[in-house]
């Protein structure tokens, strides 16, 4: 990960007992930008692309409480929701790369992020495993807000 200013200090440290964000997005800048505004209040984890979603999703499944992810993720071969649906332990019909097998089936709230919310309705997203969608570009506050209330339902201070 290539150093920026502001870069949290806590961020991608895997030996912690602290439980994680874990944000897949595409976009370098948008990631930046989470670290640093999520940093200061969560421990963030970023992943470019769907192999290295899926490597951080084993390293740190017993520690993920939220997954923000992005629908679509250029330069990869699986799409957020088929890689929710992934994570939920669904079934998914298209031949997928051998990093895909084998991934963790997590409960943890997904929300997913999108600048293209009126492609997708709402539903299918639900049924592939959201618990939210957010649209881009993110307003902090109310993510803040959102990763509070699913902390707080998982009885975490």
């Amino acid at each position: 990960m290539k150093s920026v200013p502001w870069e949290n200090p806590r961020t991608d440290q895997v030996g912690t007992d602290r439980r994680v964000i874990l944000y897949v997005e595409d976009d370098r800048q948008n990631r930046e930008v989470a670290e640093y505004r999520l940093g200061r209040k969560f421990e963030i984890h970023t992943a470019a692309d769907d192999k290295e979603a899926c490597d951080k999703l084993r390293a740190l499944k017993d520690r993920i409480f939220i997954v923000l992810m992005d629908i679509e993720l250029q330069n990869s071969i699986v799409d957020g929701i088929e890689l929710a649906k992934l994570i939920r332990g669904q079934h998914v019909d298209n031949v997928l790369p051998s990093y895909t097998r084998s991934l963790p089936v997590l409960s943890c709230p997904i929300l997913f992020v999108t600048a293209y919310g009126d492609r997708y309705h709402k539903e299918d997203l639900l049924r592939a495993g959201a618990s939210e969608v957010i649209r881009k570009p993110i307003d902090f506050v109310d993510l803040e807000l959102a990763i509070t209330k699913y902390q707080l339902s998982q009885g975490q201070p």
